[in-house]
């Protein structure tokens, strides 16, 4: 099968944005695919088109089906017009990790806010008349993809992580070694304001004075918030999501807290990349009890889940830093879910499905 890809930069495998479009593009040409770009990234995974419209088409007469991502404010929903090329005998693949409404959490409330939504919805609705299927990255997505979007054929895949790069043997050196005597707990992400890093903050604060010997590390790509100054919070930044399994191999815990979506009836949407990277890690989890999340996490099982109140998460560090055994219980049975399931090659595998699906019909 001859799949026109079109995706945000991901390649070279830079930041977690990235990663889904990395691991897919290997993954289906592992099970034997072509993968057909017009990105300009020379990617050597794939049959490599000039970016230019004339090229693009060119593309699209050459492939079985086109897999696009579509974000707001980018040009790749559009490529799914290359359908008029071939109108009866090209079938089109969307995937959808967000609905238009993620720009609530990004811009002031406002009627030109409200504005810009409904006319990337208006786009996304008129596209999604030419559009086969539609994959989402959560069931929550699933139900966007077929009751907003009207796209019949809709998926959820959920996202997964890479088991040997986050392996549980990562002995590199990192500033971390420099941090002893320290429980030492771990966020990785962009400060969003969907993220939860406000909660991760409070926590630290509360815990400063009573549990000197907790420390909370932050890594974060460039980000606008605001860090206090505490004694026990390390923000690191600029750190390449390839040398990330490292710091969390020197972590004791990790954390993956999000705020509740306001802006979608559907609720908490997401699939996080960063969950998935934790339990690879084999590392225990604090998660919130929400959307994907709580059917990943069977608490107390492979993880442990919270409702967002502070004091519910301090009591689950403190559960697991005086706990080795439980630590140890729960990073191995997450690090099993991952080597399971929630991985990139069964990420590829439901993916082909779906494709050799639309072309088949």
């Amino acid at each position: 099968m001859k799949i026109g890809f079109f995706y945000p930069p991901y390649y070279p495998l830079g930041t977690g944005a990235s990663v889904h479009g990395y691991h897919l593009v290997k993954g289906l040409k592992k099970r034997g695919h072509q993968i057909l770009s017009c990105l300009g990234d020379g990617n050597p995974d794939c049959i490599n088109f000039d970016r230019t419209k004339t090229e693009a088409i060119k593309m699209a007469r050459q492939a079985d089906v086109l897999y696009i991502r579509i974000n707001t404010f980018s040009f790749l929903k559009q490529s799914t017009l290359l359908k008029l090329v071939r109108p009866f005998s090209l079938p089109v693949v969307w995937e959808v990790n967000a609905p238009t409404e993620e720009l609530h959490a990004n811009y002031p409330p406002g009627v030109g806010r409200d504005r810009i939504v409904r006319a990337e919805n208006l786009k996304r609705k008129s596209l999604a008349k030419f559009v086969s299927a539609g994959i989402g990255v959560s069931e929550t997505l699933k139900t966007y993809i077929c009751d907003f979007l009207g796209i019949k054929k809709a998926y959820s895949i959920p996202n997964g992580s890479d088991p040997d790069h986050f392996s549980t043997d990562r002995t590199v050196l990192t500033p971390l070694i420099h941090i002893e005597n320290k429980f030492k707990i771990i966020w990785t992400g962009n400060a969003n304001p969907w993220q939860g890093i406000e909660l991760i903050i409070e926590t630290a604060k509360r815990m400063e004075q009573t549990h000197p010997d907790i420390i909370f590390i932050v890594i974060t790509q460039d980000s606008k918030w605001t860090f206090p100054v505490l004694k026990n919070l390390l923000v690191l930044r600029g750190i390449s999501y390839t040398d990330i399994p490292s710091y969390i191999a020197a972590s004791d815990a990790c954390l993956c807290l999000y705020n509740e979506y306001n802006w979608l009836k559907y609720g908490f949407y997401g699939s996080s990349l960063k969950l998935f990277d934790y339990m690879a890690s084999k590392k225990p989890v604090i998660a919130s009890d929400m959307g994907q999340i709580s059917t990943v996490i069977n608490d107390g099982i492979n993880g442990l889940l919270v409702n967002n109140d502070i004091n519910s998460i301090i009591n689950k560090i403190l559960e697991l830093k005086t706990d080795h055994q439980k630590r140890e219980h729960l990073g191995k049975n997450a690090r099993e879910d991952i080597l399971r399931y929630y991985n990139w090659d069964r990420v590829a595998e439901q993916t082909e499905a779906v494709l050799l699906d639309v072309c088949a019909h």
